[in-house]
């Protein structure tokens, strides 16, 4: 029964995507959907496709959702997957992508920073 609800709520969700795929809210719904069945690389997957879709315009308010797909998507990688490695990578392709030029998003470097620490890397923590 259960995975019924879960294929019928995914349907939803690539329905959804389909006609708008910078709609961040529902990818953030969908990979909390994957998320919640333990299914790791189904989640990754959905992850991927979800920061695939850069925002149109290099402003602060586009930005702003599609950086917390990213967050969550090493929080992920950190905590329910175990991927330490995998988690330093994806904060390190958000900082590359970031227009920094055009605005900065003070909160992914904290988090980066605390990533390090909780890896006892303090030398790297204050790079």
């Amino acid at each position: 029964m259960e995975d019924v609800i879960i294929n019928k709520r995914r349907s939803f969700y690539e329905e959804e995507i389909a006609k708008d795929p910078l709609n961040y809210d529902i990818w953030f719904d969908y990979t909390r959907l994957e998320e919640s069945t333990k299914n790791l690389d189904r989640t990754r997957e959905v992850y991927e496709k979800a920061i695939s879709n850069i925002p149109p315009a290099q402003e602060k308010r586009f930005w702003k959702r599609y950086i917390y797909l990213w967050i969550n998507y090493a929080i992920f990688e950190e905590d329910s997957a175990d991927n330490l490695e995998r988690a330093q990578k994806i904060y390190e392709e958000i900082i590359k992508l970031i227009p920094h030029n055009k605005f900065s998003f003070s909160k992914i470097w904290i988090l980066y920073s605390h990533f390090y620490i909780r890896q006892l890397d303090i030398a790297k923590a204050r790079k």
